[in-house]
């Protein structure tokens, strides 16, 4: 019922907003975590120039809460508080009056490592966006027990609200890893969860599962705004480390899917019938960290998938 819901709403109440991730920017020892000030110099003219709203991620999650038109929203996010956003991404943003989310990476940040801003700097840094938390020690959350990941995230808030004096209610999980055990710890911390699943957002997306578009060396920014939320249940069955179906009920009218597995690659024209497709790849996962991609032009939905340890 709660689907159906999705057809009877005014169209503009399915438009989508854009969720960016960034990490390091002018690091270019680092290319596949980093941007060039370049680059996002190009990102913010372009949106400034197609009447593109620039908002924080908690505004995001109110306008979605409160059924409010997200058209033409973006927002940027950025992990870790490397340094080098301080010296070459921060100066960007205040130029071009763009506000941004950085989620804090406690650990680094708090035991002073290098490459990473201070306390001083992550409270300059706020004064032009918003704070979350990227956890305590950057763990694989997966890979923990139920108490760990607790543990993990009370140490966090603990010498974040030290620092910082509140406790945020935005939390980014590291290296985008999560399963559903992981996502229902975190989300009893956190309201608003960000993942990094590419794909759009719009009001009937949960606050709590937030897809996010990485921005990672030269990007077209204006393919990356055409994509849209595929309105989907996607089930993915599992025999240990191997899929061997991918099914899904399908909310928006299309004729077929293409599936992307990692290490499998593309999959094309799995027929929609009815509202339903069904696909068995049979294929054991070779990376630690997957992800399953399902697409129709520039909709998109897709789904994390973490290879179990034997």
């Amino acid at each position: 019922m709660k689907k159906l819901i999705l057809f009877l709403l005014p169209l503009w109440l399915l438009a989508e907003a854009h969720i960016f991730v960034l990490h390091r920017i002018d690091d270019f020892r680092h290319p596949y975590t980093n941007t060039s000030s370049k680059e996002l110099e190009k990102y913010f003219k372009y949106i400034k120039s197609h009447n593109y709203k620039a908002i924080t991620l908690s505004k995001l999650a109110e306008m979605i809460k409160n059924r409010q038109n997200v058209d033409n929203i973006v927002v940027f996010t950025i992990d870790d508080t490397y340094k080098s956003f301080y010296k070459n991404g921060l100066p960007v943003f205040k130029k071009y009056g763009i506000p941004f989310t950085l989620f804090v990476y406690v650990k680094a940040t708090n035991e002073k490592w290098g490459d990473f801003m201070t306390w001083q700097q992550v409270k300059d840094a706020a004064k032009y966006g918003e704070l979350g938390i990227h956890s305590y020690a950057h763990p694989h959350l997966p890979n923990l027990s139920n108490q760990a990941i607790i543990n993990d995230t009370k140490k966090a808030i603990e010498i974040f609200k030290k620092h910082m004096g509140y406790v945020p209610d935005m939390y980014a999980y590291p290296y985008g890893e999560y399963d559903q055990r992981v996502k229902k710890i975190i989300n009893s911390f956190f309201p608003i969860i960000a993942n990094q699943n590419p794909g759009a957002v719009d009001i009937a997306t949960p606050i709590n599962d937030l897809d996010r578009i990485a921005l990672t060396g030269k990007v077209d920014i204006a393919k990356k705004l055409k994509i849209k939320r595929l309105h989907a249940d996607i089930k993915i069955q599992r025999e240990g480390n191997k899929i061997t179906l991918i099914k899904g009920k399908v909310f928006d009218k299309i004729p077929y899917v293409n599936i992307y597995i990692t290490k499998m690659g593309w999959v094309y024209k799995i027929p929609v019938k009815n509202g339903s497709f069904s696909y068995t790849p049979n294929f054991e996962l070779k990376k630690y960290r997957n992800r399953v991609i399902i697409r129709y032009n520039y909709k998109i939905i897709s789904k994390m998938v973490i290879k179990y340890k034997k």
